[in-house]
């Protein structure tokens, strides 16, 4: 099953950097659902306490995972937006469904992946 293997893939992603010194906890659900889709929620708190938030709720077919939605949301210890990737709808519309929440302004992105995610963070904190 896809969901699952995909799955393993987030958990595995999240064991690795749960192994350094800049993340203090990952919190993980994942939710396989009818109809093979999928559902994962979580948290990574990092050493500065900041907070990852993230979700995607996904859809297996024979052409692969689909991101039916998501969202990556990354904030300070104040609770103050740094970033947030998602592709809820917008309004003004914007070219791409996709895009990037950044603290003052809304800009096109393509859909990352979490391992991406992840490494944003590491690279914009100099942890990497």
């Amino acid at each position: 099953m896809l969901i699952k293997t995909y799955f393993s893939e987030i958990k595995a992603i999240t064991d690795k950097y749960s192994a350094t010194d800049f993340v203090l906890s990952t919190i993980l659900n994942f939710d396989i659902r009818p109809g093979d889709q999928g559902y994962l929620y979580g948290s990574v708190t990092y050493i500065d306490n900041s907070i990852l938030y993230f979700k995607e709720f996904l859809d297996a077919s024979n052409k692969g995972i689909e991101k039916v939605m998501y969202s990556y949301h990354y904030q300070d210890v104040n609770k103050q937006l740094i970033f947030r990737y998602d592709n809820a709808l917008h309004k003004p519309p914007l070219a791409t469904i996709g895009h990037k929440h950044l603290s003052d302004k809304v800009i096109e992105a393509c859909e990352p992946q979490f391992q991406d995610v992840m490494i944003e963070i590491c690279i914009l904190q100099g942890w990497v």
